[in-house]
C-alpha cells in the first residue's frame, strides 16, 4: 500500500514540473548545454532608461513611434536583456558588489528576484545584457572587464572573462568610456565603443577570441551610442537600431536616414540598453557609395574643377534641407571619410532675382547647413570651407523661372 502511494506521488510531482516547465515555456529535462531552449520569443522591443523605467517600441515588424512604458524597476538600471519565454532580465545599475538578476514578465506586470547573482568585481557597475541564438543571456561591466552568461535552466552564472586583457585574438578591446554589446546569430559578441566609432567581434566557440576590430563610419563617428541591436524584420530588411541618451535611431536596409524615436528624458530618464529576441548581424554597409559619382568628385579634384551637387534642394526662401538633399550629402559623407586627403570649399548660389543682401546672405546661410551636415555625420570641420555669392555669377540672367532655377546651387572646390 506504502508502495502505492510513493508511486502516486512520485507520477504527481512529475505532473507538477512539467506544468511548471510549460508555463514558463522552459525545458527542465534537456541537460545539454549547447541545445537551444524552445523559442517563444515574442517580437516586442524594450529599452530601458537611467531611472529603471521599462518601455516598449513596438515590434520588430512596426516600430512605434511614440515609446510607450511599459514598468519601473525597484532600482537605477542600465543593463536589461530579454529571454526567449519574454520575461525580460534586468540588473541594478552602478553597483560593483555581487547582485541578484532581476526578472520582470510584461504579460503579468509583475517582478521578483531571481535564483541569479552576478559576481562583484571593479568596473563600475552592468553596463548592458543580450540574448544568443541558444537562449542563453549575457551581461557586461562598463568597459567590458566582465562578462558572464546564464543558462536560464542551471543555477550556476558562468563567467566568460574577469579581464577583457585576457581575450586572446587581434588589437585588444579598449572600451576606456565604456562599451555596449550584443549577441548575433552566431552566438558572436558585437561590442561598440559608446564615444568612439570602433566595433569589436568576439568569438564564444570554446575560449573568447578577439577576431575582429572595425571602424564604423559616417553618422557613427560623433554620437555617443548607450547600446546597439540587429535583427531582420519580416521584409527580410536588416535593421540597425543605435541607443542614444534622448531616443532611438534606426537604420533600414535601402535607406539612407534612420526613423528617430524620441524619448523624453525629462520624464522618463537617459535611455541606457534595448532589448530583443532574435538578433542578426547587418552585414551590409549603411550608406552605400555611389561608385560613379565618387569617380566624378575624384576627376574633378585632380583637375581642381567645381562640380556641382546636383541633388541639393532647400525649403523656399530657407536654409532649411528638403529630404531629397540626404542622398547625396550621405554619399558625400561617404565618399569624404573614404578619401581623407580631400578637402573641399562649398560654394553657395541663389538665384538673381530678389535683394541683393539677402540673397547673399541665404546663400551663406544654405552651404553652412550643408557643411553642418557634413560635420554631424563625421567629416572633419578642418577639411571643409564654405563661401557664399549671392546671386552674383548666375549661369543663366534670363529666362523663365523654371530656366532659372539652375542658378540655385551649391558646388564643390578641391583645396590643397
Amino acid at each position: 500500500m506504502k508502495r502505492q502511494h510513493l508511486l502516486i506521488l512520485l507520477v504527481l510531482l512529475f505532473h507538477i514540473s512539467t506544468a511548471l516547465a510549460q508555463k514558463d515555456n522552459l525545458r527542465r529535462d534537456d541537460r545539454d548545454f549547447d541545445v537551444p531552449l524552445p523559442n517563444n520569443c515574442d517580437k516586442i522591443i524594450y529599452v530601458v532608461t537611467l531611472p529603471g523605467v521599462i518601455m516598449s517600441l513596438g515590434t520588430t515588424d512596426n516600430h512605434s513611434d511614440k515609446a510607450e512604458m511599459t514598468a519601473l524597476l525597484p532600482f537605477r538600471c542600465n543593463a536589461i536583456t530579454k529571454t526567449f519565454n519574454n520575461k525580460i532580465l534586468a540588473v541594478e545599475a552602478d553597483k560593483d558588489i555581487s547582485l541578484p538578476v532581476y526578472e520582470f514578465s510584461p504579460s503579468t506586470k509583475s517582478g521578483k528576484y531571481t535564483k541569479w547573482k552576478l559576481p562583484s568585481h571593479n568596473d563600475g557597475g552592468w553596463i548592458s545584457g543580450g540574448t544568443d541564438a541558444l537562449g542563453r543571456v549575457y551581461f557586461a561591466t562598463t568597459t567590458m572587464k566582465y562578462m558572464v552568461r546564464i543558462d536560464l535552466r542551471y543555477n550556476d552564472v558562468e563567467v566568460l572573462w574577469s579581464s577583457k586583457d585576457r581575450i586572446d585574438g587581434g588589437n585588444k578591446i579598449t572600451c576606456l568610456e565604456g562599451c555596449n554589446f550584443y549577441v548575433n546569430e552566431k552566438s558572436e559578441v558585437l561590442i561598440k565603443e559608446n564615444k568612439k566609432n570602433t566595433s569589436y567581434k568576439v568569438n564564444m566557440e570554446g575560449k573568447p577570441y578577439l577576431f575582429e576590430t572595425k571602424n564604423m563610419e559616417g553618422f557613427f563617428n560623433t554620437i555617443t551610442v548607450n547600446d546597439w541591436y540587429e535583427f531582420t524584420n519580416d521584409k527580410q530588411q536588416n535593421v540597425s537600431m543605435f541607443v542614444m541618451r534622448d531616443g532611438i535611431s534606426i537604420f533600414k536596409d535601402g535607406e539612407y536616414r534612420p526613423k528617430v524615436t524620441k524619448i523624453d528624458t525629462l520624464r522618463f530618464g537617459i535611455v541606457t540598453d534595448i532589448a530583443g529576441c532574435n538578433a542578426k548581424e547587418n552585414k551590409k554597409p549603411r550608406i552605400i557609395i555611389n561608385e560613379k559619382r565618387e569617380k566624378e568628385i575624384l576627376d574633378a579634384a585632380t583637375k581642381k574643377e567645381s562640380i556641382r551637387l546636383e541633388k541639393i534642394l532647400f525649403k523656399l526662401g530657407l536654409s532649411e534641407l528638403q529630404t531629397a538633399s540626404y542622398q547625396e550629402l550621405d554619399e558625400l559623407v561617404m565618399i569624404l571619410l573614404k578619401n581623407k586627403q580631400l578637402k573641399i570649399l562649398l560654394e553657395g548660389h541663389t538665384d538673381v532675382s530678389g535683394d541683393a543682401e539677402d540673397n547673399f546672405k541665404l546663400s551663406i546661410e544654405r552651404v553652412n547647413t550643408c557643411r553642418d551636415y557634413l560635420i554631424k555625420y563625421g567629416v572633419s570641420p578642418t577639411r571643409i570651407n564654405t563661401k557664399g555669392y549671392g546671386g552674383t555669377k548666375p549661369l543663366v540672367k534670363m529666362g523663365s523661372e523654371s530656366e532659372r532655377a539652375v542658378n540655385r546651387r551649391v558646388e564643390i572646390k578641391f583645396v590643397e
